[in-house]
């Protein structure tokens, strides 16, 4: 918004030149592929980063996990796809963990277990609504990984997922247009 200053007050100006001109920055952002692709792009590299800088400080896998960077194409390059949001990627990846963990410490690792407890993890985050297609990962990593303590589910899972939310939420309020989360009007 633009604000013309009288002696001691601010009043902002809102003229239909303005609102267009905001509109046409929004239009040329959606329908720029090139654009919607470096901003994508620069958002999925600030967040991995960031995670990984934590990851990094502290010399222990605590935020970080491969499945997070299929996140990252879901979060920043379709930010208003169902299956980015915050509680898709936060329940998403805790409940597929969940199964992994379930698995790794009660049953046998076999290729049987593991198409198992992908399709448990699939049927639970589509029962419960909260499906994130890069969770369907979580239960090969820590079942082929050998991660048995059930702390998985607090880090790098739960802290990361707040994580990657919360940064997503901050990148996406400085992009015009962007509205992350992002909910259909009914």
């Amino acid at each position: 918004m633009i604000y013309s200053s009288a002696l001691t007050t601010l009043t902002p100006i809102s003229s239909p030149l303005i609102i267009r001109m905001k509109e046409h920055y929004v239009t040329l952002i959606r329908e720029n592929k090139l654009l919607t692709a470096i901003i994508s792009a620069i958002g999925a590299t600030l967040c991995i980063w960031t995670l990984a800088a934590i990851d990094n400080s502290i010399d222990t896998p605590y935020v970080l996990i491969a499945p997070f960077g299929a996140t990252m194409v879901l979060i920043f390059g379709v930010h208003r796809s169902p299956l980015a949001q915050p509680k898709n990627v936060i329940f998403g990846h805790l409940i597929t963990a969940a199964v992994g963990l379930f698995f790794i410490n009660y049953i046998e690792v076999t290729p049987l277990t593991l198409g198992l407890a992908v399709g448990l993890g699939l049927f639970i985050m589509l029962m419960f609504d909260v499906t994130h297609p890069p969770a369907g990962g979580n239960p090969l990593l820590i079942m082929l990984g050998g991660h048995t303590s059930w702390t998985f589910l607090l880090h790098p899972i739960l802290i990361g997922t707040l994580g990657i939310v919360a940064l997503a939420v901050l990148y996406h309020r400085f992009i015009p247009g962007h509205i992350y989360p992002y909910s259909e009007k009914k």
